[in-house]
């Protein structure tokens, strides 16, 4: 695959995400965004709490990244990083069915009103946007450390992409507590 393919990849997919959450979750009303699940589960708007606060960890560190990353044609080849490939692979839904437990750093933060959760998150995923139109033409392959330690660090690609399949993973998440609320 090439960078111009790897890119147009992502942004179809942040723009498949903008459009869920404007369209599912916007406009639903707070007491439901806060139903917990009915398996005990994170609410709607945990779920977004959480997927905030990866963002607000990666990506400026993809900022950075971009900032400095040398020149390259969107014909070169794209090729992900081993451990970038892993983490992705291991927060597909589609993988894997397996729960991970949220890092203390990564819970949600019950004092944030669910709304601006949603806000929040339609936000990241705007700034997601603009930062994948900006790595056209970008070498992909500046480190950018991972929320796990600061000693592992994932390739810039990596982890555009890590963050929309995390993202994609929590949407699933947030859209199955929606679908149990309207079948109780």
């Amino acid at each position: 695959m090439t960078h111009q393919e790897f890119l147009d990849t992502l942004e179809q997919h942040v723009e498949e995400q903008l459009k869920e959450v404007i369209a599912v979750f916007q406009n639903l009303p707070e007491d439901r965004l806060l139903q917990p699940a009915a398996n005990g589960g994170w609410s709607m708007a945990e779920c977004f709490m959480h997927l905030n606060s990866y963002a607000a960890f990666y990506l400026p560190r993809i900022t950075h990244a971009l900032a400095t990353a040398d020149s390259i044609s969107l014909n070169e080849p794209f090729k992900h990083g081993f451990l970038g490939k892993y983490f992705i692979d291991m927060m597909d839904a589609e993988q894997s069915t397996k729960k991970y437990k949220a890092m203390k750093k990564h819970r949600p933060d019950h004092a944030v009103p669910a709304y601006a959760a949603v806000s929040d998150f339609i936000a990241h995923l705007e700034t997601l946007q603009a930062l994948v139109r900006n790595a056209r033409g970008k070498a992909l392959n500046k480190s950018v450390k991972t929320s796990i330690s600061p000693l592992l660090s994932i390739k810039v690609g990596d982890a555009l992409q890590f963050v929309l399949t995390h993202n994609r993973r929590h949407l699933l998440q947030a859209r199955k507590n929606l679908e149990s609320q309207i079948t109780r």
